[in-house]
């Protein structure tokens, strides 16, 4: 299909749009009559526009004075409860701590190695030779670890943290 030019096609939109004087639409639809694939373009753009045409919403009467009303109030609490956040640090840090007791154990000390050339996505999507990797349990265990605490410090901040500094500074203590 051939493309339009931008200024015929800001002509479409304005014919749409209704901003058209009467001898430019009366050039536009002879035009049309003849021209098919600027028909077909004018028929999508109709239906793009009845598909995006949404009515702008207009708040109430009232709106502005409600508003007004209720800044005095405080805002919503956090859903976070203080006890289940608690449960959550105590569980992620339980996780850490068993982790870190089983690298230090020694479980993770072994190495795989995974060669990719054996692979059959090796076969049929590369024709060079992939190298292998080598994989040692024990880095990739801290890297979990270290993720895990990370995770453990924005649990206690966000759900602990802020919170108690936020009722404090409220109350003026």
């Amino acid at each position: 299909m051939k493309k339009i030019s931008q200024a015929l096609e800001e002509k479409l939109l304005d014919y749409l749009d209704g901003n058209l004087s009467d001898a430019e639409v009366r050039a536009l639809e002879a035009e049309l009559q003849h021209n098919t694939i600027l028909r077909t373009r004018l028929d999508a753009l109709r239906l793009l526009d009845k598909t995006l045409h949404i009515p702008a919403e207009q708040p109430s009467r009232n709106f502005t004075e409600r508003v007004m009303q209720n800044l005095h109030q405080a805002p919503a609490s956090s859903p976070w409860s203080i006890r289940n956040a608690i449960f959550l640090l105590a569980g992620i840090l339980t996780a850490a701590g068993i982790g870190a007791w089983l690298v230090t154990a020694g479980i993770f000390d072994g190495t795989a190695t995974v060669n990719l050339n054996q692979s059959d996505l090796q076969k049929k999507f590369f024709e060079v030779n992939l190298p292998s990797l080598t994989l040692q349990g024990k880095r990739i265990v801290n890297v979990i670890i270290m993720l895990n605490i990370v995770l453990a410090w924005i649990v206690l901040d966000r759900t602990i943290l802020r919170p108690y500094f936020h009722r404090r500074m409220e109350s003026g203590a």
